[in-house]
């Protein structure tokens, strides 16, 4: 009976190692029960794991990696918030996170002469870093590690995207942070690119698991105090969105690769700041919430025109729980700038309660003009006037322009928002999927000299006053009225239907009699059309058609 109970409470107390303390009182007793023995001084890796708590915290933290081979690629020890830039979990992760690999002349994995760390054993310390590496705290819930490895958790993304090519660019690897079931979070991240110099982005694949709410890439502006004083690792506070500008923002798995001779322009040492909200919708299972970006570069120079990203929010929305739809609206302008920007896409995001959103051109007078974006005709990418009329707040359209969309800056767009709250509560402007958003996103340049972009609808020449069309709008049948006989020397004539983004939609051979040719609309989506009209001899006429 004796022998049991020594027995017992041996498994009590080992079994407690690994639930008491703080955080980095756990890694370093791993440290010192498995690695201490060899890393003593004088050890040839030049890693000193002997000693007190505070001095081998000292010798790990945002300490410059003592292999050479790992120093040159910008590793420290432990890279306060970054795993992956951080030689010492390279060396214990034994495959647990499949992204990373020793490197010729980066030494064998570690413990050497012993087996490996056990799976919890080695997330314990990832995740130890990826909350910052804090020398006090319990800033890891060790718990939710124990249920993920033991009962089979969920992995966001469990088939992770290759990474570029050197040469081609590099990999973001956001996570994984762990949720309970029913349970989510948002986190911010402050990462260092670390690239040698300037360079432009021309291309961001980003992956994230089902459960991701959005993905969010912020860059800091240079010498951005906020960057300084935001502490390393993962952090729950509310954002000041102060000192950052935005790259780009995600809702789901998506790719964006900008046009031909655009990019975004990162200089040297660009340092970002990363945004991931994920939502565990399973009853019973923790999931690990990770996001993979490939960003892809070219030389700075290549690119003509800057790419630029604003992220505008309307915080003033107050939706009662009346089961009824309730709008709200926002302009956007610069005033006093007369000179255009150059549209090239643009995107919204509510959460659960939204219902519809559209933005418009306003007019000089500041009314509503051309309608530019439906979100809820995710059918036709964005495009308005599509028949069947959906919103799908959690997977919103991406409308492009491939010849850009001229703006007026003074006159700028209104986003406009319809909320239905059928919850149990009214709800506000808030980071939760519980609160709502009206948040619009869109990419822009400042100039397309040099582009040599096709034309579309609205940079196409002076529509000839020579030709009309009726009815307009039109439903399905139309005609082409050629009042001036002069313009076409022939009989046969082509016709080109061709949509706002410069596409050719629909194109025929057609005769006219009378200077009269009858068209039908041949199931092109409802919008605003550019009729080309030309002849075998180099003779041209534009006209504009609306189909409802």
């Amino acid at each position: 009976m004796k022998n049991i109970t020594i027995t017992f409470i041996f498994i009590f107390i080992v079994s407690n190692l690994f639930s008491q303390g703080t955080t980095w009182e756990k890694v370093y007793n791993l440290l010192e029960t498995n690695c201490a023995s060899c890393h003593i001084s004088g050890h040839e890796s030049g890693l000193v794991l002997e000693g007190d708590i505070s001095d081998v915290y000292d010798n790990l933290y945002n300490v410059t990696a003592y292999n050479t081979t790992a120093a040159d690629k910008n590793y420290k020890v432990v890279m306060p918030g970054d795993p992956y830039k951080s030689f010492l979990f390279s060396k214990i992760n034994n495959d647990l996170a499949i992204d990373v690999h020793l490197s010729a002349g980066e030494g064998a994995p570690c413990p050497q002469g012993a087996d490996p760390l056990n799976n919890k054993e080695i997330e314990l310390m990832r995740q130890w870093i990826i909350y910052g590496a804090k020398e006090f705290g319990d800033n890891v819930d060790d718990s939710l590690i124990t249920e993920f490895y033991d009962n089979a958790g969920i992995q966001s993304v469990p088939s992770p995207p290759a990474a570029p090519a050197e040469a081609d660019g590099f990999q973001i690897h956001y996570g994984p942070f762990f949720l309970w079931p029913e349970d989510e979070n948002e986190y911010w991240s402050k990462f260092s690119t670390d690239i040698a110099t300037d360079l432009e982005v021309k291309k961001l694949d980003v992956v994230m698991g089902d459960y991701s709410h959005h993905y969010i890439i912020y860059k800091y502006d240079a010498d951005a105090i906020t960057y300084f004083l935001n502490p390393f690792g993962l952090r729950e506070s509310d954002p000041e969105f102060m000192g950052v500008s935005l790259v780009t923002a995600n809702q789901y798995t998506a790719t964006i690769e900008l046009p031909e001779k655009t990019a975004f322009k990162w200089p040297a040492e660009t340092k970002l700041d990363l945004n991931s909200h994920y939502i565990n919708y399973s009853a019973d299972k923790v999931l690990a919430c990770e996001v993979y970006v490939n960003v892809y570069t070219q030389a700075a120079g290549t690119a003509i025109h800057e790419m630029y990203s604003e992220l505008p929010a309307n915080t003033d929305i107050f939706i009662p729980n009346d089961n009824a739809p309730h709008t709200f609206d926002q302009t956007e302008r610069d005033p006093g700038n007369e000179e255009n920007i150059f549209l090239w896409g643009i995107t919204s995001h509510t959460h659960k309660y939204g219902d519809d959103y559209d933005v418009y051109l306003r007019t000089h007078d500041g009314d509503r003009g051309e309608k530019i974006f439906d979100a809820s005709c995710g059918i036709s990418n964005g495009v308005p006037g599509c028949d069947d009329e959906i919103y799908d707040y959690q997977h919103p359209p991406i409308r492009y322009w491939d010849t850009f969309l001229p703006i007026v800056a003074e006159d700028g767009i209104i986003h406009e928002a319809t909320f239905i709250n059928d919850g149990p509560v009214d709800v506000s402007f808030g980071l939760t999927s519980d609160d709502e958003m009206m948040v619009l996103i869109y990419f822009f340049i400042d100039d397309t000299t040099g582009l040599n972009l096709p034309a579309g609808i609205h940079d196409a020449p002076e529509i000839n006053k020579s030709i009309s069309v009726y009815p307009n709008p039109a439903q399905d049948a139309f005609y082409i009225s050629i009042q001036d006989i002069t313009v076409f020397k022939e009989d046969r004539v082509q016709v080109e239907m061709i949509d706002i983004n410069g596409k050719s939609r629909y194109s025929e051979n057609a005769v006219q009699s009378d200077n009269i040719i009858y068209m039908r609309r041949n199931n092109v989506p409802s919008g605003i059309y550019l009729l080309r009209i030309s002849d075998t001899m180099g003779n041209i006429a534009t006209q504009k058609i609306i189909f409802d």
